[in-house]
């Protein structure tokens, strides 16, 4: 009887080992990046539902185990993250809940809570990932829930030792409520069967497991694997004056300072708010360089130009009181564009490190000391860094090290000799001030620059920068993924369009550790007083270009590690596994900051599309169907889109798009030449894709690609282009088409420079025909057509006057004269800031009685 005890206790003991082998080994093979879910912020029609099993459902005996990484960051809704439902209509569910803190429960639907789990708070945020495994014991009518590793159980489930099951993630045929959430290395297993997702998608609604099985499905999926390739803007602001940016990592905001206040742009909550310095700055600013210091929370301002009266160089403001409490005058006398700055290890003193200024390039180090105002040349022993500017430079590390890579420069200085790109890597030791060339490559593409700043990976083995060809006007940066060892590197971003008409022009990595997440801040200057400044971010770890065309081919099936691994093997896995398990860190609890004031959020009406047959949209957003009405859009990978786009906007009035050109406009940074193969693919899959739609046929000659079209195809923008060229009418003949007109701009979400005159030729036409009707519209009581049409000139012209007086006239006719005046002040306070003045039309003229009987 003891034995058999001893054998039953090793038997537990064994079966949680091998559950936490299984719900663990998803991260060794690699982390999926995972599922974003609609969720009660989105019109019900949005939100996000995942059939894990979409059709034979399997039969899951004596136990049925499902584990997954959550993210969930609500703190305002009761959301369902999953339900259960077997084939007798039991319904089993884990819900989530805010009320004075936030819980998850596990519940017998229409009947019982049974389990109710407390979250810390420091849990409940974006892409802050934590481990749920719901363990149900079907022969023992229990269930067992873990939540970062500490259990909560219940019985008396009703469980009667098999259940077939269908499992759903989010919206579900029970309930439509769905939390901020996001999942990803989903398991669902027993004692006989494990299925694996790693949910690493790209698009589509298909979901396949590990050995490349088409098992799941999902309606409006947000796949969270583009978050690490795209960059996505998230905040965009025109100065009238010189500004400067940077990134505070204690509370995760940036803010832009001004001579007489700091805008604040929260990446956490997405949110923009202003606040004004307690005193005024005394710095003339001409580039808005700074640096933060943690230790003294303060933000030091520099300029390295001696100004043109006496006045300050050099100040810094308190992070938290906003109060200016030191100035310098010491000044380097000549500028430095594009050098490079940071502290050393223990945030005593800055140094600033080459730039370019007086037709010269520079490789002098100085540093700066604060209690003799002075910038104080310094001497290193070891290699030498030739004078350069457009380098970029780490922070220091515990060693007091600083790494400084590429540039462009010579070995003179001296700029009449001319100028070369470096591709090399130094480590700069700030303790005993030693310079050693760590390597020196050169890259088989278009030259190129870093920005800034370079950061390097927690595991110290890579660096990350943000590079691009600073010759070019128009460029584009891109983040690449450098071996400290040999240099060898990847691309490991899409683009981020950016024009550097102007050497003022300004672009900076930083790196947010609490959210793993990169950001790039653009500044492009058109004058030397008036710049735009912009955010974008990317979520780490970024994908390399390699892994993104691998993941945009047909998924094929492999041997999955589990069925590779033996028995021995297993086991000395097994001890690994359970001690990474057992050393993982819980986070520490982290403040948050002070919501900024409630803005207008207005509704805007759902854009139905048509699903016609052999249909391409490309009026908002891209979508395509193709002959049995079938959306296809998610064939279209971003290259195969821009390729189809490109030849098809040059087809219908033009002759089509000559090799060359498709080769310098889809893959600009490489030679024209070394495209060719890349090129052959990208069309033969194109080729592959319109095999399904009629009425439109691709055709080569005299080295010319362009579409054949016709009887069949219907293309959204030819129809409205057509309608424009129609003035004899009264009523314009594009009205006959609003609908889709009201869907959007033309391709407004792909910001891609080579669509920009498209874009222009297609508002130029459009405006002077839907201006004049506003005003009928409204005349005649149409106060929802008169909406739609002002919003319509808005999204091309956001200060229009005649749009935003129409808005605002038939806003107070259906919403009332206050909805009106607030949607006015929001108008108002965002023209003064991109244009600098108060807008002329006060809201009692545009609003009043009168105004509607002249």
């Amino acid at each position: 009887m003891i034995k058999k005890s001893k054998v039953l206790m090793l038997s537990k003991r064994a079966y949680k080992l091998v559950l936490l082998f299984v719900l663990l080994l998803p991260a060794m093979k690699g982390m999926g990046q995972g599922l974003q879910f609609g969720s009660n912020d989105s019109l019900m029609s949005k939100r996000t539902s995942y059939q894990v099993f979409k059709e034979d459902l399997p039969t899951f005996h004596d136990r049925l185990v499902i584990g997954f990484d959550l993210s969930l960051w609500d703190n305002q809704h009761l959301g369902y993250i999953l339900n259960l439902t077997d084939d007798k209509g039991n319904s089993y569910s884990l819900s989530a809940i805010y009320d004075q803190g936030s819980f998850l429960n596990f519940n017998i639907d229409s009947r019982s809570n049974k389990l109710n789990i407390p979250l810390a708070n420091a849990l409940l945020k974006r892409r802050k990932w934590f481990k749920v495994i719901v363990d149900l014991d079907l022969k023992g009518d229990k269930v067992g829930i873990s939540v970062n590793g500490k259990w909560y159980r219940a019985n008396e489930l009703g469980f009667t030792g098999k259940i077939k099951a269908k499992i759903t993630f989010g919206k579900n045929e029970h309930y439509s409520d769905v939390p901020n959430m996001a999942i990803k290395n989903l398991v669902v297993s027993n004692d006989d069967k494990t299925y694996t997702f790693p949910l690493n998608e790209w698009a589509g609604n298909d979901v396949f497991n590990s050995d490349g099985d088409n098992l799941g499905y999902v309606d409006n999926p947000a796949w969270l694997i583009n978050e690490s390739y795209y960059w996505k803007q998230k905040f965009v602001h025109i100065f009238n004056e010189v500004a400067g940016i940077n990134f505070n990592e204690k509370n995760e905001q940036f803010f832009i300072f001004k001579s007489d206040s700091l805008m604040f742009y929260d990446v956490e909550r997405d949110a923009v708010w202003s606040k004004p310095f307690k005193n005024k700055l005394e710095v003339p600013l001409h580039l808005g360089k700074s640096i933060i210091n943690p230790k003294e929370n303060k933000c030091y301002l520099y300029e390295v130009l001696r100004a043109s009266q006496p006045a300050p160089s050099i100040a810094s403001f308190n992070l938290d009181s906003l109060n200016w409490d030191y100035y310098g005058k010491s000044t380097i006398m000549e500028q430095r564009h594009h050098h490079n700055i940071f502290y050393d290890k223990d945030f005593n003193n800055f140094y600033l490190f080459g730039g370019y200024g007086s037709f010269k390039y520079y490789n002098n180090f100085f540093e700066y000391d604060k209690v003799t105002d002075n910038w104080q040349k310094q001497s290193f022993t070891g290699d030498v860094i030739n004078p350069r500017f457009f380098s970029a430079s780490s922070a220091a590390d515990q060693n007091n090290a600083v790494y400084i890579f590429g540039g462009y420069g010579n070995q003179s200085g001296n700029q009449v000799v001319g100028g070369m790109h470096y591709y090399d890597l130094y480590r700069v030791n700030l303790a005993n001030h030693t310079i050693k060339k760590l390597w020196e490559i050169k890259p088989d593409e278009e030259a190129f620059v870093p920005a800034n700043n370079l950061i390097v990976s927690k595991d110290k083995q890579f660096l990350y920068v943000l590079c691009y060809p600073h010759e070019r006007p128009k460029t584009s940066l891109r983040l690449y993924k450098f071996s400290i060892k040999d240099g060898s590197y990847q691309v490991v971003s899409g683009t981020i369009p950016v024009v550097s008409e102007r050497i003022e022009t300004d672009h900076n990595l930083f790196y947010n550790a609490k959210q793993d997440v990169f950001y790039c801040t653009t500044q492009e200057f058109e004058t030397p007083s008036r710049s735009t400044i912009k955010i974008f971010a990317l979520t780490a770890p970024p994908v390399s270009q390699a892994e993104f065309a691998a993941a945009h081919q047909p998924k094929s099936k492999s041997f999955t590690l589990y069925r590779v691994l033996g028995g021995a093997s297993a086991l000395i896995l097994l001890g690994g596994v359970v001690a990474f398990f057992l050393r993982r860190k819980k986070a520490d609890d982290e403040s948050a900051p002070a919501a900024p004031e409630e803005s207008i959020v207005e509704e805007v009406s759902e854009v139905v599309v048509d699903n016609k047959a052999n249909a391409v949209y490309l009026l908002g957003e891209f979508t395509v169907f193709d002959k049995n009405k079938r959306d296809i859009t998610y064939l279209f990978s971003p290259k195969i889109k821009q390729l189809f786009i490109l030849i098809l906007l040059n087809s219908r009035e033009k002759n089509g798009v000559v090799s060359k050109k498709i080769s310098t406009t889809l893959w600009p940074d490489k030679d024209v030449v070394k495209t060719k193969n890349i090129r052959g693919v990208t069309i033969n899959h194109l080729r592959n894709i319109l095999s399904d739609i009629e009425g439109l046929e691709l055709a080569f000659l005299n080295d010319t690609y362009s579409f054949i079209i016709t009887e069949g195809f219907y293309c959204d923008y030819f129809v409205v282009r057509d309608a424009l060229k129609q003035t004899n009418n009264v009523e314009p003949a594009v009205f006959n088409h609003f609908d889709l007109v009201s869907r959007g701009g033309l391709l407004q979400h792909i910001l891609e420079i080579w669509l920009d005159d498209f874009k222009q030729d297609y508002e130029e036409a459009l405006m002077p025909v839907i201006l004049p009707v506003i005003k009928k519209v409204y005349d005649a009581q149409d106060y929802k057509k008169a909406l739609e049409i002002s919003r319509v000139v808005l999204s091309i012209d956001p200060f229009n006057d005649i749009g935003i007086k129409f808005k605002l006239k038939a806003l107070r006719r259906t919403k009332g004269i206050e909805h009106a005046r607030k949607i006015y002040e929001e108008f108002s306070a965002e023209y003064e800031k991109s244009l600098g003045e108060e807008y002329p039309v006060p809201f009692e003229k545009i609003c009043s009685n009168k105004s509607d009987q002249r």
